[in-house]
């Protein structure tokens, strides 16, 4: 990843959600926090796409809710750091496998 940071439609085309959906995420989930530009614009940075990903697949693939998204985000805080750091790591695998 070159880029320090996204604007949301490469965040959209990377994620593979729709605008609309990523919007609705950040409103509902406690953990994603995006940067605002001075003219409201939204940018996400690399931890954003992480996070991003890990709740497209808790939502999709492990059929958890938003509340039950928010609650394992929040719970995940204890895991241990090489726990994390694995988990992010195959977070990027599968953006580089799927940006290409």
């Amino acid at each position: 990843m070159n880029k320090n940071f996204y604007n949301i439609d490469d965040v959209s085309r990377i994620v593979g959600e729709q605008k609309h959906t990523i919007r609705f995420w950040e409103s509902r989930i406690l953990k994603l926090k995006v940067i605002r530009t001075q003219s409201g614009h939204r940018l996400y940075d690399y931890e954003n796409l992480l996070l991003l990903k890990k709740i497209k697949n808790l939502l999709n693939v492990q059929k958890l809710t938003l509340d039950g998204v928010n609650d394992y985000l929040l719970k995940s805080k204890n895991k241990s750091l090489n726990d994390n750091i694995l988990s992010d790591l195959k977070d990027l695998l599968g953006l580089l496998k799927n940006s290409k």
